[in-house]
């Protein structure tokens, strides 16, 4: 069975997952700087970042450390990025995924 911090934070993840992809459609669909290829990409990256880390979390792997500080880093990134452009569901997620695993990775590197 998974640790219930762990898997509160595969939840966290999974969940900033799904609003990066529903956040990429909107923004394409609202055109301008909301469909900037940078913002897009930022979206992108870090919707499939976050996927990869609940996967690595699931199976304990060692990497899962490292990879939730750089999957914090490109969360707080992307949070930046969508409250520029006042997408403020997609900075609240971003941004609460990320200190779920600034919390996650500390305690799993002690």
């Amino acid at each position: 069975m998974t640790d219930p911090k762990i898997m509160s934070t595969i939840n966290h993840l999974f969940g900033c997952h799904r609003t990066c992809v529903r956040q990429t459609g909107e923004s394409l669909d609202l055109s301008g700087d909301h469909a900037a290829r940078a913002h897009i990409a930022q979206l992108m990256d870090c919707a499939a970042i976050c996927r990869l880390t609940a996967d690595i979390l699931d199976r304990r792997s060692p990497w899962a450390p490292a990879l939730c500080e750089l999957t914090a880093q490109v969360c707080t990134a992307t949070a930046e990025s969508c409250e520029q452009l006042d997408e403020k569901i997609c900075a609240r997620t971003c941004r609460e995924t990320a200190d779920v695993l600034t919390t996650l990775a500390a305690q799993l590197a002690d």
